[in-house]
């Protein structure tokens, strides 16, 4: 699917490239994950109508005596089974919990993706940032081997100020490859995640800054635990066992199977009937080993709900460090590592223009700075991707996670069966 036929949402597009609105829009449209989920709740949805259909009548043809001379019976007769105990509608219900749990799945799988297309914008954003800042300073780094050299000419610099600045060029050369690899593996990530492997590259709009947000662990716990759709789909399969347990205990109810025909004697010349009741008597199967079975699904369900908030919590103490540790350092250098950075590189420089300080404190104090601005836009982006996981309620892994529904429509057959 080329990406030029997908409509993308009003302002989502800019001129100078693709903002986090027009990547998450076509993500949901795209990826194979969510439409996997959709159709496994659509299968949900079609079981659930089938185990909740009637038996169909039987319509027969019924000969005696045939070859009798004179005494041949012919009748056609019907025969429907009559469900008792609710079965079918126990059915439907208990197949009903899973179309919900099936629903809050495609839900989970829409926040698996949004959360990892964050995290990949972020990666590739914050890539970006790198390069910008890489190719800037080597502009300075550039200057600074033209500076060197043309001092060494006029015998106020050295051979070792000229290798020096070379080295530091060098340097920023190599970390502007670095930059660029770290740019091409975020986008390929990034647009295997939107479901379009053969986006062109584009640059992203977006900003790395830090959100004024204060993070508490035990609010975040409380909010995720409130509307994380994977629990809410661990809670419908709850529901779904107990539906289950209920049914499984009217199962022994037995079902009633009549037959009325009507037919002709060839002996009497008399027109006759039939009416034949069955009813099985429930005395060695009483269903005891699937409500044995149906309860201990119940215990399971609810422990897999234990489970999952243990491991929102588990997840969010990871998440939240990540925040702090990303959040300190950004204050950290927007505070005092960047401006301390710009003042000493200002200060030296001056110096320097004075014969104060030698060419090597000038490279220095140089690549401090540039390295605190490349580590400044990494805390950026680790804050940013610490903070996108919580927003997306801690669900990550969309491409891993597939969702399936591999129940069948056993329910009306257990139905339909007295034995």
């Amino acid at each position: 699917m080329q990406s030029e036929s997908i409509p993308l949402p009003r302002d989502a597009k800019s001129e100078d490239g693709l903002s986090l609105d027009a990547i998450e829009h076509l993500a949901l449209a795209n990826n194979p994950a969510i439409k996997q989920a959709s159709a496994a709740s659509a299968r949900a949805g079609g079981i659930r109508t089938q185990v909740g259909l009637k038996p169909n009548p039987l319509l027969g043809f019924n000969g005696a005596q045939v070859g009798d001379d004179g005494t041949d019976q012919y009748s056609i007769f019907v025969e429907q089974t009559f469900v008792r105990g609710n079965k079918l509608a126990w059915n439907r219900r208990v197949i009903g919990h899973d179309v919900n749990a099936m629903n809050w799945m495609i839900e989970t799988q829409r926040e698996r993706i949004l959360t990892d297309v964050r995290l990949a914008f972020y990666g590739v954003l914050a890539a970006q940032k790198r390069l910008e800042l890489s190719n800037e300073f080597r502009t300075v780094a550039e200057k600074g081997v033209s500076i060197s050299e043309a001092q060494m000419k006029a015998a106020v610099g050295t051979k070792p100020d000229v290798l020096q600045s070379e080295i530091q060029l060098n340097e920023v050369d190599l970390a502007i490859q670095q930059a660029e690899y770290d740019y091409l593996a975020a986008w390929n990530e990034l647009v295997a995640l939107v479901g379009i492997p053969n986006l062109a590259r584009t640059s992203l709009v977006g900003t790395l800054e830090a959100a004024d947000v204060v993070r508490n662990e035990e609010n975040e716990y409380d909010r995720i635990v409130a509307i994380s759709p994977s629990l809410a789909a661990a809670q419908a399969r709850v529901c779904r066992a107990k539906a289950n347990l209920q049914r499984q205990r009217v199962q022994p109810v037995p079902n009633v199977t009549a037959q009325l025909g009507v037919g002709h004697d060839l002996a009497t010349d008399h027109e006759f009937a039939n009416v034949i009741l069955s009813v099985p008597v429930p005395v060695h199967n009483k269903n005891q080993g699937n409500i044995r079975a149906a309860y201990a699904e119940y215990c399971a369900a609810t422990q897999n709900v234990d489970r999952i908030r243990l491991s929102i919590r588990r997840d969010l103490a990871r998440v939240m460090r990540e925040y702090q540790v990303a959040e300190v350092s950004v204050r950290q250098y927007e505070q005092n590592i960047l401006p301390k950075a710009k003042e000493v590189l200002d200060l030296i420089a001056e110096a320097r223009e004075v014969g104060e300080f030698d060419f090597l404190r000038v490279l220095t104090a140089r690549r401090a700075y540039f390295d605190a601005n490349i580590k400044y836009v990494e805390a950026l982006g680790q804050l940013a991707q610490a903070n996108a996981k919580m927003d997306g309620l801690l669900l990550t892994g969309g491409l891993a996670d597939a969702v399936y529904y591999e129940r069948d429509d056993g329910l009306r057959s257990q139905a339909l069966s007295g034995q």
